[in-house]
């Protein structure tokens, strides 16, 4: 399993460990003079201690998560603080499905992509930053709710359809891809700054409209209309193999890279000659299948596609024919 850790958030995990976790004693004022005629009452029973927090080490963290988890390979990483408190835990395709031991921590970052973790109700409470659950059970999203802290979730591959436990959240970046989902408006107002939908039924993007995003994926969704991006900060819109037939809406953007189907595209394909910001376009954006090009040689090279090749010359006739 590669390294997790090293793109972190580590500034908000160096600020958390560094920081005093304990506030200054408030100032007592002094006690006001018992009346004479009052009985003495008993003394109140003393508050019960708060529990001191477990020193976990990476061995102890090994032990407590095979204990839940019989299948457990052994190969999670951990990130552990001077005060032996965990701040994140990688267990990528690692045979966890039970997240118990994990209850009472504060964690900031999970990784469980490949895990068949069924929910996540451990993770309620906890100030997550980072989030992922790529290829997990997981449907339920409502331990989530109220979590003003993440910025980061990832569910591909699951099958989670109601996004509404994550409204209000403060989420820059999030990945549907290969989901159920088809509302979006939950996801209104928020944050969002980089979101992928490819092969996901979503049909309707209104509610981004309200969004700063600089990255959007509509790869094989069911969005026809682009008229909800009009305006915005967009920088990187992919949506090939959809049925877009508009550009227009585009008209005065900003945009650095497209990815489209231009012989899909019935109106509005002059604004792209006109979007001087453009450095790429191109059909593909894929993990081994990209033509992105800058846009005259793409535009030239669907030229010379679509020119009708040269007739072949004429056969020399035999010697002696006519």
């Amino acid at each position: 399993m590669k390294n997790r850790f090293p793109g972190l958030l580590l500034g908000g995990l160096l600020l958390a460990a560094c920081s005093d976790p304990t506030p200054p004693p408030a100032e007592k004022p002094d006690p006001a003079p018992a009346a004479e005629s009052a009985p003495s009452a008993e003394p109140a029973a003393p508050a019960p201690a708060p529990a001191a927090p477990q020193f976990w080490s990476e061995v102890k963290l090994h032990e407590a998560i095979r204990s839940a988890n019989p299948a457990y390979s052994g190969n999670g990483q951990f990130q552990i603080d001077e005060r032996g408190q965990v701040q994140a835990i990688a267990l990528d395709n690692c045979g966890v499905t039970d997240l118990s031991p994990f209850r009472g921590m504060s964690l900031m970052a999970l990784y469980l992509q490949g895990c068949a973790v069924p929910e996540i109700t451990v993770l309620k409470g906890m100030p997550l930053i980072e989030l992922y659950l790529e290829k997990t059970a997981v449907k339920d999203l409502s331990p989530l709710s109220g979590m003003t802290t993440l910025q980061k979730l990832y569910l591909s591959g699951t099958e989670v359809t109601d996004l509404s436990p994550l409204k209000g959240l403060g989420i820059v970046e999030m990945n549907l891809v290969e989901t159920r989902v088809t509302d979006l408006s939950p996801l209104a107002g928020m944050p969002l700054q980089m979101l992928w939908l490819t092969d996901t039924p979503v049909s309707d993007i209104a509610p981004l409209a309200r969004c700063p995003l600089v990255s959007l994926t509509l790869h094989r969704t069911a969005v026809t209309d682009l008229k909800p991006l009009a305006g915005t900060s967009l920088q990187r819109l992919h949506i090939g193999e959809t049925a877009v037939s508009d550009l227009s809406p585009l008209r005065g953007m900003h945009l650095t890279r497209l990815v489209f189907d231009p012989d899909k595209i019935a109106k509005g394909l002059d604004v792209l000659f006109e979007m001087t910001t453009l450095n790429e376009l191109g059909t593909k954006f894929e993990e081994g299948a990209n033509d992105l090009a800058p846009p005259a040689v793409f535009f030239q090279n669907r030229a010379q596609k679509a020119a009708p090749s040269a007739a072949p010359a004429p056969a020399p006739n035999p010697a002696g024919g006519n």
